[in-house]
């Protein structure tokens, strides 16, 4: 009895797909198991849009792509798929009463801050030396510094907006671009002081 119902909730739980095209235009595409940060992460450096959830229409057509993979080591592994498969997809979330939840990069930000898209440009961050640092939270942005709290021991670190869905922040570590991208919601982060007008 007790099998049956795992059984019946990991098949009922929520799946994240992922779908996109890479750096040569190819299409990639994966579904996995429950929602992962680290996943989500990966995908969005891979400039992929990752969906979840995702409407009932979607789902039944997105289970035919292949399994994604997580490793121990937090890397991610999202396969290639067929073009009509990839084509099928973007047509039914790009239909009206589609209500699948799409989570993608914006374009990004080149040197003088006009939208760049570009694959592989790193995002710019604005300079506390400058002017343009956000005046308010609700004026929160690509490319804009903010301080994100890591723990009791670490305190707070600088770090650079790479999108912004609503009222949740993608960003990244200033002084660390290596590390992972991470996501935090808007009210946890505090701004710097921009100065003057």
């Amino acid at each position: 009895m007790t099998k049956k119902t795992h059984k019946a909730n990991a098949a009922s739980s929520d799946k994240l797909f992922v779908i996109g095209l890479d750096d040569s235009g190819k299409p990639r595409g994966a579904r996995f198991a429950e929602c992962d940060n680290r996943v989500v992460n990966a995908a969005l450096d891979m400039r992929l849009s990752c969906i979840h959830p995702a409407s009932t229409v979607f789902a039944e057509l997105a289970m035919k792509l292949p399994q994604g993979r997580l490793y121990a080591s937090g890397k991610t592994f999202i396969p290639n798929i067929r073009r009509d498969l990839y084509d099928k997809l973007t047509a039914i979330l790009a239909q009206a009463g589609d209500t699948s939840q799409v989570l993608k990069l914006q374009k990004t930000p080149d040197q003088s801050g006009q939208a760049s898209g570009t694959p592989g440009k790193s995002v710019a961050c604005i300079s506390p030396a400058i002017a343009g640092l956000p005046r308010s939270w609700a004026s929160v942005g690509v490319g804009h510094m903010v301080l994100v709290h890591e723990s009791a021991e670490d305190g707070w670190w600088e770090a650079v907006v790479i999108a912004r869905e609503d009222e949740v922040l993608t960003l990244r570590f200033r002084d660390y671009p290596k590390q992972p991208t991470f996501v935090r919601h808007l009210s946890t982060v505090a701004l710097v002081n921009p100065g003057p007008d």
